[in-house]
């Protein structure tokens, strides 16, 4: 790694001693590698060690002589070069917290022969944790891994590294605790390092709104890894050119030799934005340096190793409904009421006709307060009805079994919307509630709301526009990414007589072959259930193949071969299974509230039906009465039939 710059400062604290004196090697270490002519710190550790020198940091001809007497008394060779075994003496027998004759924690000890890669720290002398040291009598026992004291002497930052998985990271008005930048932190094998402070920049060149740093933050604080080592208050940057910086004091950011930290900037925001500040907000984050100090107390700054600077992580500040990804979903219900008929009086009014029902849904990390949800109701009418306050007289919303009722107000259309207000729901972050529109329908008169006319509600793309919704700070909810999905209710046919129809199933039966080519006998067979509401209800016992319509009189269906309808070469018989006596017209008789199991079956004979292809049978309408001498009933069911058809099948 380059290293542009480098500012050490070395601080020693040491007691006055006579030449040849030894200092204590918890003051200042000695390395193996020092000669006449060099200079710099290690030297100057050198000088001050043996006493009675200029710490000046050059080696000289004084301080070769001093080394030279150090020797001589030391029984070592006196050459005057301080090698393994005169700076092992020096540093008594204990260099640093490295094992005894060792420099580093590389290689083997100079004076005993042992790894010098061993993790603790032994007592001089010490070349395990048993028995006692031979050169100072103190117990080699109880000694572990450094959790406190700096480890090494030497210790440097081997490379700076930004995690790019935190880059334009939103935060929200409000929000605590928010990462917006990571980086890792490497410690050279020389020794552990005690990062003291880091210099933090916060930039907002290129904002269109506002550039003060305490708009958009309160404080940051600096974790190494899930520990708050430092922090600062917004306040407590210095401002220059909209460019913000502080050096924040760092408090136990121990990376050890050899190792990697990871630190995270760490911000809480302010408790609201001006939203003209959000539209142009420019900002990044960057650390300048890192002051750190190593075990033989040498500080030093560093402002040039990997990544550092230059990281400019992006930062986005959002509304708390951004940041919180805050949304409100609507969805049908899958139990929502299909097509078909609502059985109502024509004597007095009908209440809970159910016409829709649907989920709401707080994706996100913010609870939605709900306060108005729009609904448009539309009906149809073969009366006199010109408003649909001509059917129903007042609407029902049931919110999670909370419920709200509107009068119908709709008064002169056959379409148009009912806004329930006041509703003040809360729709706690990431839960589902179900909800369903209900109506009170009015008595049929048979002239103004007469039999069959019908009624929808749906919460459209548009109603959802306009429903009324705040996150928990008090946001509103507002464009098409936090208020989505529709929920489009089927049409209710409103009757006091009629009927039900239900699927059963749907079969193709075994072809019969001509022998021939496009001669094959197709048959297929549906099966349904209908039962009568309201009334004694008459159907038609025959059957006819059509195009798509419904004849009166018959329960009709649709051949298709590959999607297109063809009617030669079809015939169809209705059966009712369960109960096969017929009217003196020819009819099927089911009283009020009885159920009869249909079965139609249809044959497709090629080539009259057509060529050789893909053919299906689908049921296209069922007609009734409730007059039991009507031979023709008009009635016509046409409602959820989408479901009674076969699948296709090959006739050759």
């Amino acid at each position: 790694m380059s290293k542009f710059t480098k500012f050490a400062v070395v601080a020693f604290a040491f007691v006055a001693v006579f030449a040849l004196a030894r200092v204590s090697s918890a003051l200042v270490t000695v390395p193996p590698n020092l000669s006449q002519g060099m200079s710099g710190t290690q030297v100057m550790n050198l000088q001050t060690a043996l006493g009675g020198l200029t710490a000046d940091g050059n080696f000289g001809p004084l301080t070769k002589a001093a080394v030279v007497s150090y020797q001589s008394a030391h029984g070592l060779t006196a050459d005057g070069v301080v090698g393994p075994m005169t700076a092992a003496s020096i540093n008594g027998m204990a260099t640093g917290s490295y094992p005894a004759g060792c420099t580093s924690n590389t290689g083997y000890s100079v004076t005993t022969g042992a790894s010098c890669a061993a993790a603790t720290t032994l007592p001089a002398g010490c070349t395990s944790t048993v028995g006692f040291s031979p050169t100072t009598g103190v117990s080699c026992a109880g000694t572990t891994t450094p959790t406190g004291p700096l480890a090494g002497s030497f210790g440097d930052i081997s490379d700076v590294v930004e995690l790019g998985s935190y880059s334009s990271e939103e935060v929200g008005e409000g929000q605590d605790d928010v990462t917006v930048a990571a980086f890792e932190v490497e410690a050279t094998n020389d020794g552990d390092i005690d990062i003291t402070s880091m210099k933090v920049q916060f930039d907002s060149t290129g904002n269109t709104g506002s550039t003060h740093l305490d708009d958009y933050i309160d404080s940051i604080s600096i974790m190494m890894g899930s520990t708050e080592v430092g922090s600062a208050d917004a306040d407590e940057f210095t401002e220059s050119s909209d460019i913000y910086t502080r050096t924040v004091e760092l408090d136990g950011a121990v990376i050890r030799a050899d190792e990697t930290e990871t630190f995270y900037i760490v911000v809480n925001a302010a408790s609201t934005f001006d939203s003209s500040d959000l539209t142009g907000d420019s900002w990044d984050v960057d650390v300048l340096n890192m002051r750190f100090v190593d075990g033989s107390g040498v500080t030093t700054t560093d402002d040039s190793t990997g990544e550092m600077p230059g990281m400019d992580v992006v930062i986005d500040f959002v509304s708390f409904s951004d940041a919180a990804d805050t949304e409100l979903v609507v969805t049908l219900d899958s139990d929502s009421p299909e097509a078909g008929i609502a059985s109502v009086s024509d004597t007095e009014s009908t209440d809970d006709v159910s016409l829709l029902k649907g989920t709401l849904e707080a994706e996100g990390d913010s609870d939605i307060v709900i306060d108005e949800i729009p609904v448009t109701f539309t009906a149809t009418s073969s009366g006199t009805a010109d408003g649909i306050d001509d059917i129903a007289t007042s609407v029902k919303l049931i919110i999670d079994g909370e419920e709200y009722t509107e009068t119908m107000t709709i008064t002169a259309a056959l379409t148009g919307t009912i806004t329930f207000d006041n509703l003040d729901f809360t729709l706690s972050a990431g839960d589902t509630v179900d909800f369903e529109v209900l109506a009170d329908i009015t008595d049929i008169d048979g002239t103004v709301f007469a039999e069959g006319d019908t009624l929808t509600a749906s919460l459209t793309s548009t109603n959802n526009d306009y429903i009324d919704a705040e996150d928990e700070e008090g946001d509103q909810l507002t464009d098409d990414t936090e208020k989505t999905g529709t929920a489009t209710g089927e049409a209710q046919e409103l009757r006091s007589n009629g009927i039900m129809v239900t699927f059963v199933s749907a079969e193709i039966n075994e072809a019969t072959d001509g022998g021939s080519a496009n001669d094959d006998l197709g048959s297929f067979t549906i099966k349904y259930t209908i039962e009568a509401i309201g009334e004694t209800i008459y159907v038609s016992s025959l059957a006819d193949d059509t195009t798509g319509a419904n004849t009166d009189g018959y329960t009709s269906v649709t051949v298709d071969r590959a999607g297109t309808a063809t009617t030669g070469g079809v015939q169809a018989v209705l059966a009712n299974n369960t109960d096969d006596d017929l009217t003196s017209v020819g009819l099927y008789e089911l009283t009020d509230g009885e159920e009869n199991t249909f079965e139609i079956t249809v044959s497709v004979q090629l080539p009259t039906a057509g060529a050789a292809g893909l053919y299906r049978a689908a049921l296209s309408g069922i007609r009734w009465t409730t007059t039991s001498t009507d031979a023709t009933p008009s009635n016509s069911y046409t409602s959820n039939l989408d479901a009674f058809k076969t699948s296709y099948g090959t006739l050759n």
